[in-house]
Formats: C-alpha cells, sequence, structure tokens
C-alpha cells in the first residue's frame, strides 16, 4: 500500500469514528423522522450530458418531486433537501448536512451513464467495495465530481477517484446501518422497476464518497442512462420523471411504515454451531428468556471461521434480509452481555447487543425491560 491510501486510510478511520458520534438521539415532537433527499450534481457540475439533457437538472426535478409527494402523504416526515435549486454542493458537505439535521435516512439521487449506448436500466446502490465491475466503475464516475472541487486533495486526503487502488479502503469499511440500507434500496428499486418499465438492473454496492460518511442507513438511486437515447427521452419527460419518482415514493412509504412508523420485523435467526458462553448463563438460561447476544458485524457473504474480519473471536452468525449478522457471546444474564461487549470493545467498537427469544430475534429494549423486572 503507498503512502497515499495509507493517509486516506487514516481519514476513512478518522470518518468513521466520527460518523459514530453523530448517530441520531431518539426524537420527540411531531417531526419524528427525518429524511434528507440529496439531488446529485448541479451548478458547475452538470453530471451526465445527454444529447438534450442533462443530469443535474433530472436529479433536481425528481428530488422536489419526490420531497413534495412525501410531505403530502406522511406530513409528520421532516424532508430536508441538500439542494432545492441549481447550486453546486461538495460530496463530503452533502453527507455533513444530513448528519447535521440527525437524518433517519439518506437518499442521493443521479442519472447514469455509460461508453455503451445499449446501456439501460435503472439501479440502486449501498455502500461497499463494489460487488461487481459495473458497480464499481458507476462509483468512480459519481466519485470524479470532487475533481471540480479547489481543496480536494486536501479535504480527501489523497483519494484519488480514478484509481482502483483509492477504491480497495472500502472493503473495511462496515456500516452499522447496512441491513436498513439495504432494506430501502431492495424496496425502491422494485417499485421503481414496477413504475417505470426500465430494465431492472438490481441492487448493488459500491464505494460512493456521498455515501461513505453518513451516519444513518444512505442509498444512491441511478434513474437511468442518459446515454441511451430512448432513456434518455424517458427520463427528460414529465411522464418519465413522475413514474420514477412514484416508484422512489412507493418503496420509501414500504420502508418508513417498517422503520419510521412500526418496529422493524425480524428474520429467524440460523445458528451454525454452539455460541461461547460464559460460566454463570449456563444456568440461569430459561427456555423462554430472552437471551442477549453482541452482534459485532454485518456481511453480504458467509465468513470464513479464521477470517480476518472476526479478529480471532469464535462468533455465530444468523442470517436477516440477505445479510450475514456475526454475534459473539450468549446469556439470559444482559449485566454479563453488557461486561462481555466492553471486554471487546476494543476489537469491535461498533459491536452493540441484541436479544433473542426461543431462536427468533426480538425487540432489544423490550428483552432489557423483562430482564430487570426479573431481576
Amino acid at each position: 500500500m503507498n503512502r497515499i491510501n495509507i493517509t486516506f486510510l487514516c481519514f476513512l478511520l478518522l470518518a468513521m469514528a466520527t460518523v459514530v458520534s453523530f448517530a441520531a438521539p431518539a426524537r420527540d415532537g411531531k417531526n419524528s423522522f427525518t429524511l434528507v433527499i440529496d439531488a446529485g450534481h448541479g451548478g458547475k457540475d452538470p453530471g451526465a450530458v445527454g444529447r438534450k439533457a442533462k443530469e443535474k437538472t433530472i436529479n433536481l426535478n425528481v428530488a422536489l418531486a419526490l420531497g413534495r409527494m412525501i410531505n403530502k402523504t406522511f406530513p409528520e416526515v421532516n424532508v430536508v433537501y441538500t439542494r432545492k435549486t441549481d447550486k453546486y454542493i461538495q460530496l463530503n458537505e452533502r453527507a455533513a448536512i444530513a448528519n447535521r439535521v440527525k437524518a433517519d435516512l439518506f437518499i442521493s439521487i443521479h442519472t447514469n451513464a455509460s461508453k455503451s449506448r445499449k446501456a439501460r436500466g435503472c439501479e440502486t446502490f449501498t455502500l461497499g467495495s463494489g460487488s461487481s465491475a459495473e458497480a464499481k466503475k458507476a462509483a468512480m464516475y459519481e466519485n470524479e465530481a470532487i475533481l471540480l472541487e479547489d481543496n480536494f486533495q486536501e479535504v480527501y486526503k489523497g483519494f484519488d477517484p480514478r484509481s482502483t487502488e483509492s477504491y480497495i479502503i472500502f472493503e473495511l469499511i462496515r456500516s452499522h446501518d447496512i441491513e436498513k440500507s439495504i432494506h430501502c434500496a431492495e424496496a425502491i428499486q422494485k417499485k421503481m422497476v414496477g413504475r417505470s418499465k426500465l430494465r431492472n438492473r438490481g441492487v448493488s454496492n459500491a464505494g460512493f464518497l456521498v455515501l461513505h460518511q453518513t451516519a444513518m442507513p444512505s442509498i444512491l438511486i441511478e434513474l437511468g442512462f442518459i446515454t441511451n437515447s430512448a432513456e434518455e427521452n424517458f427520463l427528460a419527460s414529465s411522464a418519465g420523471q413522475q413514474a420514477l419518482t412514484k416508484g422512489i415514493f412507493d418503496g420509501f412509504s414500504a420502508y418508513y411504515k417498517q422503520y419510521g412508523v412500526a418496529k422493524a420485523t425480524s428474520a429467524k435467526p440460523q445458528k451454525t454451531k454452539t455460541q461461547p458462553e460464559t460460566a454463570s448463563s449456563k444456568q440461569t438460561k430459561r427456555a423462554d428468556a430472552p437471551i442477549f447476544k453482541i452482534q459485532i458485524l454485518a456481511s453480504d457473504k458467509k465468513l470464513a471461521a479464521k477470517d480476518k474480519r472476526l479478529k480471532g473471536l469464535s462468533a455465530d452468525y444468523y442470517k436477516e434480509k440477505g445479510l450475514y449478522k456475526y454475534t459473539y457471546g450468549e446469556s439470559s444474564n444482559y449485566n454479563e452481555i453488557v461486561a462481555l461487549r466492553k471486554k471487546i470493545s476494543t476489537k469491535f467498537k461498533e459491536a452493540f447487543i441484541v436479544a433473542f427469544r426461543n431462536g427468533e430475534k426480538m425487540d432489544t429494549q423490550e428483552a432489557i425491560k423483562e430482564f430487570k423486572r426479573k431481576k
């Protein structure tokens, strides 16, 4: 790894630590859920340019229409825009806006482009190291926006959006909200395809700078290809923009009803081996008592037992919404798990406690209350 990438690694690790400090507290009052809608590009940065349309204009039209639609249907949702006019906003500032308002969800809207005039379809992304070569190219293209910033070398500490080496560093990023991001992306992608009838390019992950510093579930939408003449006509039309907006709205509605209004549903965990236990936990466990565990990370792929990301711990996992969620330790005694979490905090600073009853995941706060009542 060269000196530039080492510098950028330090920058990302610092950014990740900063993100944790921005974790949004519980909100009171009418506006209990804050959504930040980011219209990609703007001002001196036109984004992708077609034969008759510009990405920045399409993005803004859809972003504003989406906000209006959400405000009308869900007036309790606080909608914040990174821009409402043809204005240039730096990539790091877009995430900073979301962090400052302690957003619950961040949606960045973009329009795709390709050297191939045949490329078509809509796609939704979450943050990651890149699930495919095409996903990595999409991230590289969007990240090139930082080259328009006067101080990009200082702000992004040597990150070069055109160098594949810079993107290796995103393999170290494990968002604590990745499962919600994926759920939101899948809901929006499905509805967007249904409304627009565009080709379904699916949900992918890639190293988008605009997502990497957000302290909440975040996704990036590529509405379609402005470089495809037929798709450009659709994207530039009122009917096309309305169809895409309604699709995004439908997906957001499904996500909001699950995570913004009602409690998230839980999937049944899948055990692969016996969990490590403390000595006293074996004596205190009951068949119907909540069992507490420490979730240390989530991955879209199953990890080997000696994977370096597990940092030497003998971890178990359960599957939920397509993710492998790894846990360490288990006990019906909440205090023991709190102490164990503190013990491994040097290895996993973002680890948190989850709860299960009879093998099924349950609300952690309810489990804690039950433990304290029976103590």
